[in-house]
């Protein structure tokens, strides 16, 4: 694509909008990926014959492969752009998906799901970066909630259709269908996003910014006031919302398979709303001094009681509680963008993936010790929900330790948060 054909920055029009729905369709598959064990768990575990915490270590393995690229990712991004390295790694997904769906061992399932959390671990990541340099500021509060729109819409196809599409094609079944999306998600990445990144004029515009090595981002006093929020609050809500949510419909609510993925079903139709909300709501409250942290603030403090309301009054309507969380989780997103935002444009991709690194270390550490928590604990001869509660309570007081540093560790200078 020569230069004279390139898009204007900052995009606008039909440019931007093609290269949003070009991110956000890889996403969409990115976030089903995430999300699809949690439907097809009890299907997964009487087929191969595997524990608890077998399928959290199996499941979590998406997250290792997500986590061990990030950095890689966040200098492949800073240095040869979007478009290439997302498409590169989408062929491993594609990979993984067919291996996942191949697999008849616990550890052929593991290496497919390690494949797969490898080739979709820039989905989200590539884009931020993307629309760092090439949209406008004020714009990256609701680029994000546009892309969890599309993200949570992949998890609301993993509920009922997936659940109902098992007695037909089986688990395996769902996974081939999407190693055929992926496919067309790498089309859509490599010829919808312009070879913008590969252009000497593209760079000369950064030229002029400060830039800050990967130990002053890690380093920096906003990214450690964030850290402790996206390692417990955030990470710890992906291993509930992708895995140990449905298991704690069945173990400790009583519901059966059917139930169980239209509660899941209502609670990622109820994020979907909400991230819709907020990309239309936080333009508009940006523009009259409102801060998108004071809203990150409030909606966690409500997901917090939610939990706890949640997990101590475990009747047949408690599941409410849960959907709610959800809605309150649509913050998480909000405070990574202003994370990213806390950084020059140029290093767009390492300030990104560092964040986004510490959030799926926590989806790591939470889905993988949740299930051991409670396999411990049944071991002790406790009975299995009362297991469960002592294991999500134990975890709520994680987060609130989590919380109370968010409030009360120093503030970062008003100048590095140009997206607060």
């Amino acid at each position: 694509m020569s230069p004279q054909h390139l898009p204007p920055l900052p995009m606008q029009g039909v440019w931007a909008l093609r290269v949003f729905l070009s991110f956000a369709f890889a996403y969409f598959l990115s976030y089903a990926f995430r999300t699809v064990n949690a439907v097809i768990a009890p299907e997964l575990m009487a087929d191969i014959h595997i524990s608890h915490s077998e399928l959290g270590l199996l499941s979590s393995a998406y997250f290792v492969g997500f986590a061990v690229m990030q950095i890689p990712i966040g200098l492949a991004l800073d240095r040869y752009g979007a478009r290439k390295t997302e498409s590169v790694l989408l062929l491993l997904a594609l990979l993984g998906s067919a291996i996942f769906a191949y697999a008849d061992s616990l550890w052929g399932l593991t290496i497919g799901r390690l494949f797969i959390g490898i080739g979709v671990s820039a989905c989200l990541m590539a884009s931020f970066a993307a629309y760092r340099r090439w949209y406008r500021i004020d714009q990256q509060s609701q680029l994000a909630s546009g892309m969890l729109v599309f993200g949570t819409a992949g998890a609301l196809v993993t509920t009922i259709p997936v659940q109902a599409a098992i007695p037909y094609i089986g688990w395996r079944g769902t996974f081939w269908i999407m190693a055929v999306l992926v496919g067309l998600a790498f089309i859509g990445i490599r010829l919808g996003i312009p070879k913008i990144d590969d252009q000497p004029s593209s760079q000369a515009k950064h030229q002029d910014e400060e830039s800050f090595s990967l130990k002053e981002i890690l380093c920096h006093s906003f990214f450690i006031r964030m850290l402790p929020i996206g390692i417990v609050n955030h990470g710890g809500f992906i291993a509930l919302q992708t895995l140990w949510l449905g298991p704690w419909m069945i173990e400790v609510l009583g519901f059966n398979s059917e139930v169980t993925a239209q509660i899941l079903f209502l609670l990622n139709a109820v994020m979907l709303l909400g991230y819709a909300f907020n990309a239309w709501f936080l333009p508009r409250a940006n523009a009259h001094g409102f801060k998108t942290l004071n809203y990150v603030k409030w909606l966690l403090a409500a997901g917090l009681v939610c939990q706890v309301l949640g997990v101590l009054l475990s009747t047949s309507y408690s599941w409410i509680f849960w959907v709610v969380l959800a809605l309150t989780a649509t913050g998480h997103i909000l405070g990574q963008s202003t994370v990213i935002t806390a950084f020059p444009s140029r290093n767009a991709g390492v300030a990104a993936t560092s964040y986004n690194l510490l959030i799926f270390v926590g989806a790591f550490i939470f889905q993988w010790g949740i299930g051991w928590g409670i396999d411990s604990l049944s071991a002790a001869k406790i009975e299995k929900a009362t297991a469960f509660q002592q294991v999500f309570f134990t975890f709520i007081v994680i987060q609130l330790l989590s919380y109370f540093w968010f409030l009360y560790y120093p503030k970062p200078l008003k100048h590095h948060l140009a997206g607060s």
